[in-house]
């Protein structure tokens, strides 16, 4: 359903992602890294707003969405790991951590989180249900 919280964290995420992107295809920050012209962090974002598009729409089957959740919040630690590193790399890493898309990274993790918060707590709903039965 999308009038869930859930799904509106999700949604809110897709929107955060999209903003993202948006703002990393203007303009080129220090998070790119540019290969033969191939951008990972573009690519990356991309990819995360696919899979989290499939995670919105897939509210049937709530495992899948769960698994769905899961794959995209270990996606979203390594890419902040990885932001660590290469801020740990840089000479002045206080410069790096105040630009927006760190804490855009972080408020989608954050989102994630809440999100699965809310479908396990309507599983346990689920599950208490059919125990009645």
């Amino acid at each position: 359903m999308i009038q869930r919280f859930q799904s509106l964290y999700i949604l809110f995420y897709i929107i955060n992602k999209c903003y993202l992107l948006y703002k990393s295809s203007i303009e080129k920050n220090q998070l790119h890294l540019f290969i033969n012209r191939l951008d990972p962090f573009f690519l990356l974002l991309i990819f995360l707003i696919i899979f989290s598009t499939i995670t919105l729409f897939s509210f049937k089957n709530i495992k899948t969405q769960i698994k769905l959740l899961y794959f995209l919040i270990i996606i979203q630690i390594i890419i902040l790991t990885s932001i660590l590193i290469l801020s740990y790399e840089e000479d002045n890493s206080i410069i790096f951590f105040q630009n927006y898309h760190t804490f855009y990274y972080l408020l989608g993790l954050l989102l994630l989180l809440l999100s699965l918060r809310g479908i396990k707590k309507d599983q346990k709903l689920i599950d208490s249900i059919d125990r009645i039965r």
